[in-house]
């Protein structure tokens, strides 16, 4: 049985701040790219959802006999690193789709496209991404592989159970409101992997010094790519319709200041 997780490198949201962020006025036009990606490789991460998708396909073969899991990415070379990480993990083997950061950041579609390019001859019984990434969060690429691809897929798994090599796969979703609906799926099949489905492991000292020695595919994407049929021309700030006043001084200052915007809003009587 053959797996494949894709997973994705980030720009750490906690560095996003220092990267570099243009003064735009309310309502005004923004660039696409709210933050400007920095040459760092350090401010890059695993998207911590893909992590869940990773795990459960390693559980999996944990399970199982015969299980190869394989981790793709797709990217410019320093999202090698995330593949190094999936391969710490207890992955088997890694390929990057090379491409270097275009003017502006692929739409889900493009993404999606050049994924299920790739994938379209290679036969994986079973397709597992992160439900969303925490940059865009789109949640479409998973979706519009599977359809691409024309296989079922199934949305925002909180549950999996998979008790042989040919299917079907047993799967909760999760809904509005905290229902869960249930599926089995004939394979091969596409699963988005939500958070909170196992806890992602720590790697082993093995599988960390096996990593260093491997060899990490790396494959020009450019060719890949789909005509575009669309493109962001822009994103805007809502409008500040609210505003707030903060409180200094002592605890007893700060209640006397508290009583006087109260009186002065009619809250209370004078």
């Amino acid at each position: 049985m053959k797996i494949l997780a894709c997973v994705k490198q980030i720009l750490a949201p906690e560095l996003a701040e220092s990267s570099g962020r243009p003064e735009i006025k309310a309502g005004a036009e923004a660039p696409f790219l709210l933050t400007t990606p920095s040459p760092d490789e350090n401010r890059y991460r695993f998207n911590p959802l893909d992590e869940y998708a990773v795990e459960e396909a390693l559980r999996i073969r944990d399970s199982l006999t015969d299980v190869t899991v394989d981790v793709l990415s797709l990217g410019p070379k320093r999202c090698r690193r995330v593949l190094l990480r999936a391969l710490e993990m207890g992955a088997n083997n890694a390929t990057l789709l090379h491409l270097d950061r275009p003017p502006e950041p692929l739409t889900p579609f493009e993404t999606a496209s050049i994924l299920a390019a790739y994938l379209r001859d290679k036969a994986y019984d079973l397709i597992l991404t992160g439900v969303m990434a925490d940059d865009g969060m789109h949640g479409q690429t998973g979706q519009l592989v599977a359809a691409l691809l024309e296989l079922p897929c199934a949305t925002a798994v909180i549950c999996e159970r998979l008790l042989s090599p040919r299917g079907p796969v047993y799967v909760e979703r999760e809904e509005d409101g905290g229902e869960r609906t249930a599926y089995e799926i004939d394979l091969p099949a596409v699963l988005t992997i939500q958070s909170g489905i196992n806890r992602p492991r720590y790697p082993a000292l093995s599988h960390v010094l096996r990593s260093r020695t491997q060899e990490i595919a790396i494959l020009d994407a450019a060719p890949l790519l789909p005509v575009p049929r669309e493109r962001v021309t822009g994103v805007s700030r809502p409008e500040i319709s609210a505003t707030c006043t903060f409180l200094a001084g002592t605890p007893a200052g700060k209640a006397a200041q508290f009583l006087d915007f109260c009186r002065q809003k009619g809250f209370l009587a004078p």
